[in-house]
């Protein structure tokens, strides 16, 4: 790599989506120079194509948990500072079978994910937490208040701002890394129009590019893709539902479930077809417009992903949402797909080149909930930051 550096840094990131911009705020928070590259005019890749949940209640007990809970902290430290939309309706986990009202029983009553409140409630209880749960469907639920939703479309954008005026932090849109090395002590990131920036630091969080910038490390990891399908409504008209809403499907699916006595017998009960097939599970949030977001499905594979979305699939997601919830009006203003890369063997992929240039992806679907956390402790770790 041949080259006069257009700009030297502390640290440089690669990719801004909601892992690379809370590396770089992170590091331009301790103070550091900070560039942040993205190739496309901005982010576009699932972290804007998903439902804004920050949902600890989800993540695996023990350290994925804590990440999650952690980072509602950082989220409404944020919202403070920066003043990006942001909402504390909660998570309703709602039962629609026996076993169902059995795992949120158990979960309620254990140790689990210690410091994040919950409240186990009957059928009345759920109604009146949220009448629009249907009274055929919610045998019972579990409620988990701290949890929070934010706008996904937008956050990052306001982030990116505020960095630029906060911090000594440089963003580039609209520019591709294709080479990073470390050369003399030093990291050299060239980009595709030539560009030359020098850094001690490199931490490239790429999302679902895996061949522009280490394809061959990141192939032999077992990466995979998994992509997701969603839609949002039309706004409702004169009512807001009052807490965010996951489903049964949610309860067999999330890890933070499988250590309950009964989920073991629930995960083996086979759902209605096509939803196992497709990786259907039924969440429902509304955006501040008034729209409700629902989804979404899973789909994985080693190679591209098809970027049609399936009828099917919505068709599916939509029959199961109408049994959950009434009172919509179920027009469909928008439909999207997204990707994001996750391994079969670990929670997430991180590995370091020449002790300088950070791997941190394949987060799976757990990046908003835990991005916050988990780039701090990487910010922390690798530039010796306490």
């Amino acid at each position: 790599m041949n080259g006069r550096p257009n700009r030297e840094f502390d640290v440089i990131v690669v990719g801004a989506g909601i892992l690379g911009v809370f590396h770089a705020y992170f590091a331009a928070k301790n103070g550091l120079r900070v560039l942040l590259l993205e190739r496309d005019d901005a982010p576009r890749g699932a972290s804007v194509r998903n439902f804004g949940w920050c949902i600890p209640s989800a993540m695996a007990p023990g350290e994925w948990a804590e990440r999650g809970i952690a980072s509602l902290e950082v989220y409404r430290e944020l919202a403070a500072a920066v003043g990006f939309p942001f909402s504390q309706n909660g998570t309703l986990y709602v039962a629609s079978t026996e076993l169902e009202e059995a795992v949120i029983r158990e979960f309620a009553e254990s140790n689990s994910h210690h410091g994040l409140h919950r409240e186990f409630l009957d059928a009345r209880r759920t109604r009146e937490m949220n009448p629009f749960v249907r009274p055929d469907y919610g045998r019972a639920s579990l409620y988990f208040p701290d949890e929070i939703r934010i706008e996904p479309r937008t956050i990052l954008g306001d982030l990116l701002t505020w960095l630029g005026r906060e911090f000594d932090c440089e963003y580039r849109p609209r520019t591709v890394a294709c080479q990073a090395e470390v050369r003399e002590g030093q990291c050299r990131v060239m980009s595709s129009d030539g560009m030359v920036f020098t850094a001690n630091h490199v931490f490239v969080c790429s999302g679902a590019d895996v061949r522009t910038l280490f394809p061959e490390v990141l192939a032999a990891a077992g990466l995979r893709r998994c992509q997701l399908q969603m839609f949002r409504t039309v706004p409702q008209q004169g009512w807001k539902l009052p807490t965010n809403l996951a489903s049964g499907l949610s309860i067999r699916r999330y890890p933070s479930f499988q250590d309950c006595p009964s989920w073991a017998k629930l995960s083996q009960q086979a759902a209605e077809p096509g939803y196992d097939e497709r990786g259907i599970h039924v969440l429902l949030v509304q955006d501040f417009e008034g729209r409700l977001v629902v989804g979404d499905s899973h789909i994985y594979s080693c190679d591209d992903m098809d970027d049609m979305l399936d009828a099917e699939t919505e068709s599916l997601i939509l029959r199961y949402a109408q049994q959950m919830v009434d009172g919509v009006d179920w027009r469909i203003e928008r439909r999207w797909q997204g990707v994001y890369t996750l391994l079969e063997d670990r929670e997430i992929f991180e590995t370091t080149i020449d002790s300088r240039i950070h791997l941190v992806t394949g987060i799976g679907g757990k990046g908003m909930t835990t991005a916050p956390a988990v780039a701090r402790e990487s910010i922390e770790r690798h530039l010796a930051i306490r």
